[in-house]
């Protein structure tokens, strides 16, 4: 059965400091709570749409949620300490790139140019990111489960959905529209 579902999207937290990425709680107009799971590597252009996993839990995940306002202001608060960071990186960098080379992360040298070259580095760079983003998605799912197995929540899965248009984080709110 097609089920269209308006309402507001919310990221999840359980330590109030971090939240939780891959996945966002839907909760529709009816007070309903949907669990929408983020793919590891598809996302939609324009007219193309992949379906994400839908999930609900057994007990409410409302009091773990922050919306998009509380999500800005915990930011910017963690962003005002990021300078220190800042100011170790630039200098890390330039030491970094001039004794590491270059070859080792990008591939052999394409100069003077030849296609195969090209190609193979290309196609060694998309392989490299595949497998980093998958890696990253079994992470953050096997934490999700973590966290919902402490709190002895359980989730099923009750379909596969896509947004209408893109998901936008807006100074106000984040919506799934």
């Amino acid at each position: 059965m097609i089920k269209s579902v308006e309402g507001n999207l919310y990221n999840l937290t359980f330590e109030n400091n971090k939240i939780i990425r891959g996945f966002w709680l839907l909760i529709d107009e009816e007070g309903e709570e949907f669990i929408i799971q983020q793919n590891f590597f598809l996302v939609g252009f324009k007219q193309f749409k992949f379906n994400r996993k839908v999930y609900q839990a057994t007990d409410s995940l409302k009091k773990y949620s922050i919306s998009g306002e509380e999500l800005i202001i915990k930011t910017k608060e963690k962003s005002d300490k990021s300078y220190l960071g800042l100011a170790l990186v630039i200098p890390l960098m330039a030491l970094f790139r001039n004794t590491i080379p270059l070859d080792l992360l990008w591939g052999a040298s394409n100069l003077p140019i030849n296609y195969l070259v090209g190609i193979l580095n290309l196609i060694l760079f998309w392989i490299v990111s595949f497998f980093l983003l998958r890696i990253t998605f079994f992470l953050r799912k096997s934490k999700f489960q973590k966290e919902l197995k402490k709190l002895n929540i359980k989730i099923c899965e009750v379909g596969h959905g896509y947004s209408k248009t893109p998901l936008q984080i807006t100074q106000e709110f984040l919506k799934w529209w």
